[in-house]
């Protein structure tokens, strides 16, 4: 297990003033320009109405009036900007022109002379810009996306499936009593033990088989740390995730982040500046991995437990598609998936829509799949799936291309699964921590259970090589 203390800093920013995702020219000169979004002035104004009821409906606290004020200083001078250029590169062309035509002395003179003045305004209009630039766009990169339909209009979470209703228990377990199961230490550090160990694992990995047999995904490894660049892309909270320390970082604004392979922001790094043809889509992946995500169990506080716990095993999916309704539908079908999968435990769970204010700002729509938790008298997220409609694609410009003309795509997908918090769960519900009878566990091997660690470890590295 890993011990977080002496890898990540535990210094960390609620919003940074200076952003990694843009980086203005007078900021340029030391840090590189590691990705530049596309950001969609006009798209975003469009329905002025909708953008004002997500901002309200998430609870954010932006001033749309103050920003569309900024928008209209940036746009004149940018649009100032843009003349003064316009303006050299036709004297340039003239010049040339007589150049190669024998213009007199006193033309060429004059030109280069207004030359030399449109180059001195171009220059200082720049550095006027700078500040304006830097103050609207950080300012626009932190408006959130539009609300789905499906998004409950209340405060009242929408139920969309359950299974089972929670049993009436007076006196309920509590799964850190089985001490020969886990070893607790603290939010950070925790001990899987005999068939919690073999669990966690093993229902991960069958999970990630299910979906690549019946839901035509394709397994992947993800990276367990990302750059800020990405999760500033996809809106993701700086505090979220560890925050590491490097002794040699080039650029100073794109540090990492210890994110672990199961989470979203790790699968961003393989989509940025991609570009890919209308046939290869839908396309659907899914890896197995670690989840160091120290907000999301806030909730479930303040008793440390495995339902605070700060990292665990997980399952994450992603699905890419080329217009809204074929996201409407991937949601759905992985959604049936993971009914599937949580139906086979036979334990009460539910899937419900969440509320606008629970959503970050690229979300439009999160599905939570929650199981009941007798101690907790409550249902715990074990799993998530958000619809992010274009709102990630156009940032780290992920896109296909149509004709002559390039759609960004709709991203779908979150984890499917958090082993930690549903083991907790099984313990508590009295429930028999065994794999075999969940989907995909057959082709773990009709002796997986009883063989030894080393008979374990020998099949997974064949498994690498079918």
């Amino acid at each position: 297990m890993l011990k977080l203390r002496g890898v990540v800093s535990k210094c960390f920013f609620l919003r940074r003033h200076i952003s990694a995702l843009y980086i203005t020219g007078d900021k340029a000169n030391e840090n590189y320009v590691t990705l530049q979004p596309f950001l969609d002035f006009a798209g975003t104004f469009r329905d002025r109405a909708v953008l004002e009821q997500s901002i309200a409906r998430r609870g954010l606290a932006i001033d749309l009036e103050e920003m569309l004020t900024k928008y209209a200083t940036y746009q004149t001078h940018h649009e100032q900007l843009l003349r003064l250029e316009e303006e050299r590169d036709a004297i340039t062309k003239e010049l040339k022109l007589l150049t190669k035509s024998g213009g007199s002395a006193a033309q060429l003179e004059e030109l280069r002379a207004r030359g030399k003045v449109l180059r001195n305004e171009v220059k200082a209009l720049k550095q006027s810009l700078y500040p304006i630039e830097d103050d609207f766009i950080h300012d626009f990169l932190h408006l959130p996306n539009g609300l789905h339909s499906h998004c409950p209009q209340t405060n009242v979470e929408k139920l969309i499936y359950r299974h089972k209703t929670p049993p009436a228990v007076e006196q309920p377990r509590w799964h850190l009593d089985r001490k020969e199961l886990v070893h607790f230490v603290d939010n950070n550090r925790y001990y899987m033990m005999e068939k919690a160990a073999h669990f966690d694992v093993d229902a991960m990995q069958a999970l990630a088989r299910y979906f690549v047999t019946h839901g035509d995904f394709v397994q992947t490894s993800n990276p367990d740390f990302v750059r800020c660049v990405l999760l500033e892309a996809n809106a993701t909270p700086l505090s979220q995730y560890h925050l590491v320390r490097e002794e040699h970082l080039l650029n100073k604004l794109n540090t990492a982040y210890l994110t672990g392979g199961g989470a979203f922001e790790s699968f961003l790094g393989t989509l940025t500046k991609l570009c890919v043809y209308p046939s290869v889509l839908p396309l659907r992946y899914v890896a197995c991995g670690r989840s160091y995500n120290r907000e999301e169990a806030l909730a479930y506080g303040p008793t440390p437990s495995l339902y605070t716990a700060t990292q665990t095993n997980a399952v994450q999916s992603l699905v890419a598609t080329q217009t809204e309704a074929d996201a409407d539908a991937a949601l759905e079908h992985v959604l049936n998936l993971a009914i599937d999968f949580y139906k086979s435990l036979d334990i009460p769970f539910r899937i419900v829509y969440v509320t606008a204010e629970r959503l970050t700002p690229a979300e439009s729509l999160r599905a939570s799949i929650e199981v009941y938790a007798p101690s907790l008298k409550r249902y715990v997220c074990v799993g998530r799936i958000s619809n992010y409609g274009d709102f990630v694609s156009k940032r780290i410009l992920f896109s296909t291309r149509r004709d002559k003309h390039y759609d960004f795509l709709h991203l779908v997908g979150g984890p499917v699964l958090y082993t930690t918090r549903l083991i907790a769960a099984l313990i508590e519900l009295g429930v028999k921590l065994e794999a075999s009878k969940l989907p995909g566990a057959l082709q773990l091997g009709p002796s997986v259970q009883a063989m030894s660690q080393h008979q374990r470890d020998l099949q997974e590295f064949k498994d690498l090589f079918k």
